[in-house]
């Protein structure tokens, strides 16, 4: 997938996110227009029926770890156990292929892989609870397994978008 062509960039996280143990989270930053935007666009609408369309992309994402499967959520409580907030899941992502991407000699020069999820129904309720007035969507990277802390997943950015 990748993102539409009149995708506006939302807000980004700060700096690259390492995958280890039990996953990491991050916490990306909306700009206040972007606010604006998405509760003039989102108020009163459905997943379905929204003509503004919300994406997460993970870009850059590096390491040795192919068969590991990541699996981002949306604003998961801190301390909360995931399988309890399946509302906030936004998607899994399989890193197949991470090594070679992330070899600079490799055709895309060692950038990594990039994935991108449509997160607009999590993002629907979070602007209908108000749960987004602090300007800030945490997202949480939850591994298929325990990673070792020797483990070497490194996403280059977390960014949200909107078309």
């Amino acid at each position: 997938m990748a993102l539409p062509k009149d995708a506006e960039l939302l807000g980004s996280n700060n700096e690259a996110l390492e995958i280890r143990g039990a996953g990491a989270h991050t916490i990306v930053t909306l700009t206040p227009d972007a606010q604006r935007k998405l509760a003039l666009g989102l108020a009163h609408a459905s997943a379905e029926s929204s003509p503004l369309r919300v994406y997460l992309m993970l870009e850059n994402i590096r390491g040795t770890q192919d068969a590991t499967v990541l699996t981002p959520y949306i604003n998961l409580p801190e301390g909360a156990k995931p399988g309890d907030h399946r509302d906030l899941l936004a998607g899994s992502v399989g890193l197949y292929g991470l090594n070679i991407a992330s070899t600079a000699s490799n055709e895309n020069g060692g950038e990594g892989l990039a994935f991108i999820l449509d997160i607009t129904r999590i993002v629907i309720d979070l602007v209908v609870t108000k749960s987004l007035e602090a300007g800030e969507i945490r997202v949480s990277i939850i591994p298929n397994r325990q990673l070792p802390d020797s483990t070497d997943i490194v996403i280059g950015r977390v960014a949200i978008f909107t078309a």
